[in-house]
């Protein structure tokens, strides 16, 4: 109240008092704060009832109106004064001793103000700049401190200013040689300073604050930090800041509120994105156990995936290696190899939900690394050079059916990372020797052009289907010697052909031929492609002698997946469609190698080699083996078909139903693949 009334009284004055020239009017306001000091007496009265909050304000205004009267660029008297007598320094001295109670407010206000409403560049001079930085270290001193909304407003300003000219972020970090002449300067010794960057370590201070909006704030200005193109800052913030230890340690301390054990539906049911983490009222009713200790979890996540997005790029490595190591191999990793079964499970799925909400490359790749490992040498049987990717691999194959789905579903999401580490440690660096193949490739064309195919098989695959592609942008890879439509129908057939007619079920529906899979395949492929593209993978099959190995090893991770497929007719319907989808992913990939050892039939195959063919056969003659044995198959068949479509509303219980559904997969991920196969030739081809 007497604030107000002190105003009111001061404009009152004004408007009766002649107009001063704006130069003195200012000198007027800055003596009258000179003097309340020298002339106080009681340092316990508030700065509410003191003068000094309108003397500042009308300093402030008078800058504003000279710069919005004076020609573009040039300085006026004012501004002058307040450089050439360091008034800046002054203030920030008084509101570092907060004498009156809440100097320090109003002077981080005025400060603030200054910088955002005063046009021409003022940091690069001396007194503003060392004043500034002098009251940048005083934010972050006190936690919880009243002044918090003031300070967290300062230095996001300063961010704002370095934002738009990132040099200016040099006269704010503390190196050696900086800190020596300061040192000199207070004529004292010469030792060394620490170099440091007093602007990040003012912003984590703050970063803990229990006022959200204060830590969304200062989450912002370390964003902004770690975005400059300074090496200087981004040097200084790696090296000489906790910065990397405390986003990493903060992402920890989220990660431990989370229950040991959550359904795998419910993390897999929650999104989350950065400065969003608030749950609607709403949701409340709806919430389960953990649900809001993950959302702020993920959502920290994300904030370190925007930030390493954004930041230069010597912040980005360094943050992510810091993530890597302080909190995948100290904290997920140790949950992930306990042997608490619902545990275990819940930590897989957290870092599937991980894998798919993470997009930044250098995160990305830390992430990558730590479930498969560093390794690119060709792996051999009974070696476990990374014990992590060796146990989730044998996780596969688990006798807990959620805790193999869970793991499945961990690689699945891994393969869509566009990262070419994951295809060439899990899959190809066990297949450039190329010793699975018995023939050279001039043999093998020969055989296929020599034989030709058959007229049946010919029928199978109709010119129509070819119009219905369309032509792709660029070929990146091929087949061994191209082959020839002729060749590709006889391909195309040999999957079409391996379920026998009598265990076929899509006659009973609309869409039965492999046709329907032919658009969504080369929309699939061309995004793969394009993804592919820069690892330059070869035209045609190689075998690179350094990957050359005494005996094939297709490898942990494509063994275990030709055991999941061999064993499809006994497992269960969700079990098969992620070992199909993991599959069908690999299959798509542009890679020469990798396509003549899954999509061709015919290839010629070393004693004692597998290939994804041979699999399918050995599942073929399963079937054909059992479903005879099976009353009423056919009729059965169709039955849990239409149950999968949604055909038929009821979902009664049927025998066998299980090796049924497996039935189904089977025939369905063999007009996927022949599509799959179609397809490649087909852009190939144009």
């Amino acid at each position: 109240m007497f604030r107000k009334f002190t105003t009111i009284l001061h404009q009152a004055v004004e408007a009766l008092a002649p107009t001063l020239p704006l130069q003195e009017d200012f000198i007027f306001h800055w003596k009258a704060i000179t003097n309340y000091f020298l002339e106080k007496k009681d340092d316990r009265q508030a700065i509410e009832h003191t003068n000094l909050p309108s003397h500042m304000e009308q300093m402030l205004d008078i800058l504003v109106q000279e710069e919005t009267g004076s020609e573009s660029g040039s300085t006026g008297p004012c501004m002058e004064y307040l450089l050439q007598h360091k008034l800046l320094e002054t203030l920030c001295t008084l509101g570092r001793s907060d004498c009156p109670p809440g100097m320090k407010q109003e002077v981080l206000s005025f400060c603030s103000k200054l910088l955002s409403r005063i046009h021409q560049p003022l940091l690069p001079h001396v007194n503003v700049h060392r004043a500034i930085k002098r009251l940048i270290r005083v934010c972050g001193e006190t936690q919880a401190a009243p002044t918090e909304n003031e300070e967290i407003h300062f230095l996001c300003t300063v961010c704002a200013k370095l934002k738009d000219d990132p040099y200016l972020v040099n006269f704010f970090i503390e190196s050696s040689k900086n800190a020596i002449q300061e040192k000199s300067q207070a004529n004292s010794n010469n030792t060394q300073k620490k170099p440091g960057f007093s602007l990040v370590n003012s912003l984590l201070c703050l970063l803990h604050s229990a006022d959200s909006r204060v830590s969304v704030k200062a989450c912002e200005g370390l964003l902004l930090c770690a975005s400059l193109p300074e090496e200087s800052a981004a040097s200084c913030m790696v090296e000489h800041t906790s910065f990397c230890k405390d986003i990493t340690h903060h992402m920890c301390s989220l990660y431990s509120h989370l229950p040991k054990s959550m359904d795998p539906v419910d993390i897999e049911s929650v999104e989350a994105k950065w400065g969003l983490d608030r749950i609607a009222e709403c949701e409340d009713a709806l919430a389960f156990a953990g649900k809001r200790p993950l959302i702020s979890f993920l959502s920290w996540l994300d904030y370190c995936d925007q930030l390493i997005n954004v930041a230069h790029p010597d912040v980005a490595a360094a943050l992510s290696l810091q993530i890597r190591r302080g909190f995948l191999e100290a904290v997920v990793e140790p949950a992930l190899l306990q042997t608490s079964e619902p545990c275990a499970i819940t930590v897989t799925t957290h870092l599937n939900k991980c894998l798919r909400l993470v997009t930044s490359k250098p995160l990305s790749k830390e992430f990558i690394l730590f479930v498969v490992g560093e390794e690119r040498s060709p792996e051999k049987p009974g070696e476990n050079s990374y014990p992590l990717r060796q146990k989730l691999i044998d996780r596969c194959n688990h006798l807990s059916e959620e805790m193999s789905n869970a793991t499945l579903k961990l690689f699945d999401t891994l393969l869509q990372k566009p990262h070419e580490h994951v295809i060439h440690n899990l899959v190809l660096r066990n297949l450039l020797g190329r010793g699975y193949h018995a023939k050279s490739i001039a043999e093998h064309g020969e055989q296929i052009i020599q034989n030709g195919p058959s007229t049946q098989e010919e029928a199978l695959v109709t010119d129509d289907q070819e119009e219905i592609m369309t032509p792709a942008s660029t070929p990146l890879s091929s087949p061994p010697s191209s082959p020839t439509r002729p060749e590709v129908h006889r391909i195309v057939n040999s999957f079409l052909s391996l379920v026998p007619e009598e265990a076929k079920s899509s006659y009973e529906m609309a869409d039965s031929g492999y046709d329907t899979y032919l658009r969504d395949a080369h929309t699939q492929f061309v995004d793969v492609s394009s993804v592919c593209s820069p690892w330059e993978w070869p035209l045609s099959p190689v075998e690179d002698p350094a990957f050359h190995t005494e005996e094939f090893y297709e490898g942990a991770f494509l063994r275990m997946l030709f055991e999941k497929l061999g064993g499809m007719l006994n497992q269960s319907y969700d079990t098969n469609l992620q070992v199909t989808s993991i599959i069908a992913k690999l299959a798509l990939l542009p890679h020469a190698n990798l396509h003549e050892y899954l999509l061709y039939p015919e290839l010629p195959l070393k004693q004692g080699c597998t290939s994804l063919y041979t699999v399918f056969k050995k599942v073929s003659s399963d079937l054909e083996a059992r479903f005879q044995g099976v009353p009423d198959f056919n009729r059965k068949l169709v039955s849990v078909r239409k149950q999968l479509t949604g055909v038929l509303a009821e979902q009664r219980s049927i025998e066998d139903s299980s090796m049924l559904q497996g039935v189904i997969v089977l025939e369905e991920f063999c007009k996927e693949l022949a599509a799959i196969a179609f397809v490649k030739h087909h852009d190939i081809m144009l």
